[in-house]
């Protein structure tokens, strides 16, 4: 109010003869008005470049698009709505935990209306392939944007997660996130409407920058895919095409083969996420000094069949199907999740990188040649977005002949030779491993390729230099003008292994190394080299 005096005094003072004044025009009155960024704590204060630059404070991230400079106001006012439903309304969750922890910054672009060619990132409510409509933009120019603010205005801008508000009160719409593993970024982008804290309050900032800030995936099941397993397009996985990281064609042609065991169900839902696996069981191996974890109630990922949570209400369930019950939507977080919580927040890993398993060659593979077997190694938590592991050590084991001069009736020599069990092994590092999935090539299953990857917020994909708005168009469209390839991170990693020795068995078996701890060792697996 005070700069408005202010202003209002120069309009109508009377200037010195020799003394001019150029005012703004009115339509910049909201610049004035209202800032474009500012950094609030839970409690409403504000913070600053102090705290922006303190690891202690994570930082969330909330920009417009769909707004006119003019609805400055209305941005702030829902700015502010959110950081307090998310701070005071959301029961247990990680932002009720960690809300002193957490600094909200707001960033206001104005712009055209949403669907228009001036709209902020492109922003659009577009038809969803599964739920009706969504919120859409390009995810690439949003990741610019914040490069851009960091570089010009805010230095040390950090985010753990972003945002994007939708100036829509349009109903329903379906807000969605990247989980930041999916697309390989430091953090995802969250979508979410004015409308959505209307009608749904804390969930929906608080669930999708859930997705965003810690990696989450969603553990309830769709409606209309109650019975529907997530392996079911395993089917297609022989159709991936490896990208230029993997050596060679041995192992894509070994898995037509059946000799390696790698299934696009686990890139989607068992390969960085912590929260969801393809198995109850996802601890696979035994570390000393720690416990297992056992995910003991199906479903998630939106699919009814084939993926596997634990047990504990939580913001990332829901109520559709229920396995007991203690397995649906509540404002709190499971062990499994509170624990990423508190390694996001606190540093510190909480567990071995324990959720492995020898992928091929399956075992007892008979026909390796050469001196070098490649091997593949599967780690759910290769990608991990808070523990990546560090480094494989991989162990190889055989029979060694070690050869000597014998003698027949104390006079004649002959050669021959002990079997001495040898092992040898090595540190391996992980290397960035992709494939490559052309959704034309899927058997059929490609519609629900889309769909999938649409709920998860993977809503674009690049071609050509150029981008593809996957969920903006029904499938038919974007078949007859372009074949568009989602790219994803695997955690699968293939290794060459020496077996120099003809006409032998070797075994072999992993273990990892995440920065804090060494993993207990897989099972042998073994494989026979000929010639």
């Amino acid at each position: 109010m005070k700069r408005l005096l202010c202003l209002l005094a120069l309009v109508l003072a009377t200037p010195a003869a020799a003394q001019t004044f150029t005012i703004n025009p009115i339509g910049n009155i909201w610049t004035i008005l209202y800032p474009t960024w500012k950094c609030v704590k839970a409690d409403g204060t504000a913070c600053g470049n102090a705290e922006m630059s303190n690891p202690y404070y994570k930082q969330v991230l909330i920009l417009s698009t769909g707004f006119a400079d003019s609805e400055r106001p209305a941005f702030w006012a829902d700015f502010d709505r959110t950081v307090a439903l998310m701070t005071q309304s959301a029961g247990s969750s990680w932002t009720v935990q960690r809300a002193s922890q957490l600094l909200y910054i707001g960033y206001f672009i104005p712009g055209g209306p949403l669907g228009s060619d001036t709209a902020v990132f492109g922003g659009k409510i577009a038809p969803h392939p599964v739920r009706g409509y969504a919120t859409s933009l390009s995810q690439n120019a949003v990741y610019s944007q914040i490069d851009s603010i960091r570089y010009w205005t805010l230095p040390y801008l950090r985010p753990i997660g972003a945002a994007v508000m939708f100036n829509t009160f349009q109903t329903p719409v379906t807000a969605n996130a990247a989980p930041p593993s999916l697309v390989q970024k430091p953090f995802g982008i969250a979508k979410y409407t004015r409308q959505d804290l209307i009608e749904r309050g804390a969930y929906v900032p608080t669930h999708e920058l859930a997705h965003a800030s810690l990696n989450f995936l969603d553990e309830y099941v769709e409606q209309g895919f109650e019975d529907l397993s997530m392996k079911q397009i395993d089917v297609a996985t022989p159709l991936v095409l490896f990208d230029w990281t993997w050596g060679g064609l041995v192992t894509a042609i070994g898995n037509f083969l059946g000799v390696y065991d790698y299934n696009i169900s686990e890139i989607l839902s068992n390969n960085g996420n912590d929260n969801m696996a393809t198995v109850p069981g996802v601890t696979t191996v035994y570390t000393p000094g720690w416990s297992g974890q056992w995910y003991g109630y199906e479903g998630g990922m939106f699919f009814g069949r084939g993926t596997w949570h634990q047990a504990g209400s939580n913001l990332m369930n829901g109520n559709n199907v229920m396995r007991g019950w203690d397995d649906g939507f509540a404002f709190a977080h499971s062990p499994s999740q509170q624990q990423v919580v508190d390694n996001a927040f606190d540093g510190g890993i909480r567990r071995p990188n324990d959720r492995i398993r020898n992928a091929g060659p399956m075992n007892g593979w008979p026909l390796a040649f050469g001196s070098t077997t490649h091997v593949m190694l599967f780690d759910g938590d290769k990608n991990h977005h808070f523990h990546p592991t560090q480094e494989y050590y991989v162990q190889v084991g055989w029979y060694d002949r070690q050869w000597s001069t014998c003698w027949q009736w104390g006079v004649i020599p002959y050669p021959c030779y002990n079997d001495v069990w040898t092992t040898a092994g090595n540190w391996i590092w992980p290397e960035y491993r992709s494939i490559n999935l052309p959704m034309s090539s899927l058997y059929g299953l490609a519609r629900l390729a889309q769909q999938l990857v649409c709920a998860v917020g993977v809503n674009e994909v690049s071609s050509n230099g150029g981008t593809i708005r996957l969920c903006d168009q029904n499938l038919d469209t974007i078949a007859n003008n372009f074949l568009p390839t989602l790219n994803f991170p695997v955690p699968y990693q293939d290794v060459g292994v020496p077996a120099s020795q003809w006409f032998t068995t070797y075994w072999w078996r992993f273990a990892t190394w995440n920065g804090r701890t060494t993993s207990g060792y897989t099972g042998w697996s073994s494989f026979y080299r000929s010639f």
